[in-house]
């Protein structure tokens, strides 16, 4: 992305300003595109994170994501037939 002049940036209190503008459709429209936006930096950093601290160790295979899976939602499911859920 191309950065901007300083004396282009806009200030908080002016994008504010423009926000208020927007019909509640648009602003909601905005409020989506920017935590999907977060969120997706979050997940960056999360993976990051992960992979920096497990660089030591083999990759998993689909098979054994699979069945760690599979015994996570079996786990839930004698959880909640338990009524512990």
């Amino acid at each position: 992305m191309a950065q901007r002049k300083p004396e282009e940036q806009g200030t908080l209190d002016q994008v504010l300003k423009l926000v208020d503008t927007l019909s509640l459709e648009e602003q909601r429209q905005l409020r989506l595109k920017l935590n999907a936006k977060a969120w997706g930096e979050k997940w960056d950093t999360l993976v990051s994170e992960i992979r920096e601290q497990n660089k030591a160790l083999p990759p998993l295979s689909e098979e054994e994501i699979f069945a760690e899976c599979k015994a996570i939602k079996n786990d839930i499911r004698a959880e909640c037939a338990q009524g512990n859920r």
